[in-house]
């Protein structure tokens, strides 16, 4: 199985069961155990930077959250929690602080997450725990990172978030109508002919420069999604927001590994109509917003209205 998890922790804890890896605003770990690998992004540039978080959970499956201290920072990791709507976690700390948690989470995602110190064989019970995840659905893959290998070309790291996808597989880059081909797959290092949903990833890709497949990109089929520069979304507002967003307000977009500018164009109900700067991809995923200079720094999320 594989697992990706957004970590809000102890750095040394985390080092005690994973080994580091690549690094940009957030630090990866990797833990292979078996057949199992485990990817825990620890978003580095938070919280002066809300950016880092809100991109660790998009492509997040599950949570470990330390609460050590509750205050502001645990706060907007919780919205983005809930936000992204992960629902499966683990909450490590002291009993004072866990049991004010139980409190904090109730009626949200986060309300049937673990509760432990912060005890390794507690957090590898978890982990093990996971399960397999559903592989239905066809294969696509979200872009973290691209660059330039001398004598192998154009490489992107990312990871599969559907189904499962396979050397020599013909892919478009969405938002934009580029087509490559995959000519080689690793996972932990390791050459694959295949790679499985939850899988950290690196592709080398044929025919494309690095800048053709930035952060946020969406490497599919050609024809498995649709884009669009205008988009609604079904909005569950944090129960933390106290102020409701207005039409003509201007606001981030988080999606798979993506951050859009965007402004309100129309508010119904719970359905938010947002007119972007550039075509994204329309997916099946969580879409959230982030509003500037208010805190906490995420509205709310959802998804698309159809």
């Amino acid at each position: 199985m594989n697992h990706t998890l957004i970590s809000y922790m102890d750095e040394t804890l985390l080092k005690n069961i994973s080994k580091q890896g690549s690094e940009t605003d957030i630090r990866y770990y990797n833990r292979k155990s078996g057949n199992d690998v485990f990817t825990f992004l620890l978003p580095i540039k938070f919280p002066e930077r809300i950016v880092p978080l809100a991109l660790a959970a998009s492509v997040a499956d599950a949570a470990i959250i330390d609460v050590g201290k509750i205050d502001r920072d645990l706060g907007e990791v919780l919205v983005a929690l809930e936000s992204f709507n992960i629902e499966r976690g683990i909450f490590i700390g002291e009993e004072d602080n866990l049991k004010k948690i139980r409190m904090f989470v109730k009626n949200t995602p986060m309300e049937n997450y673990s509760y432990s110190g912060r005890n390794i064989d507690s957090i590898l019970d978890f982990l093990n725990g996971l399960g397999e995840r559903n592989a239905d659905g066809e294969g696509y893959v979200v872009v973290d990172q691209s660059f330039s290998v001398k004598g192998v070309g154009t490489v992107a790291l990312g990871f599969v978030k559907s189904g499962n996808i396979v050397k020599h597989q013909e892919i478009r880059i969405f938002p934009g109508q580029k087509s490559t081909e995959i000519r080689s797959i690793q996972m932990q290092d390791v050459d694959v002919e295949m790679a499985p949903v939850g899988a950290r990833v690196g592709l080398a890709l044929r025919g494309v420069e690095p800048e053709d497949v930035e952060r946020g990109s969406i490497l599919a089929s050609h024809e498995r999604f649709m884009t669009s520069s205008s988009i609604r979304i079904k909005v569950k507002r944090s129960l933390a927001v106290k102020e409701e967003l207005y039409p003509g307000a201007k606001v981030q977009l988080y999606t798979n590994m993506g951050k859009y500018p965007a402004n309100v164009s129309d508010i119904s109900s719970n359905i938010i109509l947002l007119d972007l700067e550039q075509e994204i991809a329309i997916t099946e995923d969580y879409y959230v917003i982030g509003q500037q200079e208010k805190m906490p720094r995420i509205y709310g999320g959802g998804k698309v209205f159809r």
